[in-house]
């Protein structure tokens, strides 16, 4: 697997070096390098401005009772898809430029969920709430995501309730100090 990693990473590399000298000899070394400046902050201002859309979904998917599921996993695309496009690069900004595209980042959001869900090592990190994942049953939710919670039991409800802190009247320092003159 690390071997796979590797040589994936060289390609890229090899790949990145490749595209930057085409755009070099295209259209010049200056404007090559405004290029990469130039995508790095539109992705921060795609990021900043999508970002926030996502976190209102967030909020509201909350608010009405539902899992957030869609939009954790449009948030995941987003920070993966700006982060791409800080990094040098016109291939590394065409990937993540795609990943500010609503459909494509809902669907590579969820294959990362699903990807991460079915990790061994990363089961105990990970709670889908009843996750459809292992059961192979697609039913309840077209994403595989349970809108149920994954305890069946009411061992988990939580009970709320006030409570009213009393201080004791034996531990008192005023009533010990007014105890202690007296004796003497």
């Amino acid at each position: 697997m690390a071997l796979i990693f590797i040589i994936s990473l060289l390609i890229w590399g090899w790949v990145e070096i490749s595209v930057f000298i085409f755009v070099s000899n295209e259209v010049g070394s200056l404007l090559t390098l405004l290029g990469v400046f130039l995508t790095a902050i539109i992705g921060i201002t795609l990021l900043k401005n999508q970002g926030l859309s996502v976190v209102n979904r967030v909020r509201s998917d909350l608010a009405n009772g539902h899992p957030p599921v869609m939009s954790i996993a449009d948030s995941i695309s987003l920070v993966v898809g700006g982060g791409l496009m800080l990094i040098p690069g016109y291939v590394t900004d065409g990937v993540g430029l795609l990943l500010f595209i609503p459909g494509f980042r809902t669907m590579a959001g969820m294959c990362l969920l699903q990807w991460v869900a079915k990790r061994p090592n990363l089961t105990g990190f990970v709670n889908f709430g009843g996750s459809t994942f292992t059961r192979g049953n697609r039913n309840q939710d077209p994403f595989g995501f349970s809108k149920q919670s994954h305890h069946q039991d009411n061992f988990y409800d939580v009970i709320e309730g006030e409570f009213e802190e009393r201080p004791d009247t034996k531990f008192d320092i005023k009533q010990k100090k007014g105890s202690h003159h007296n004796d003497c």
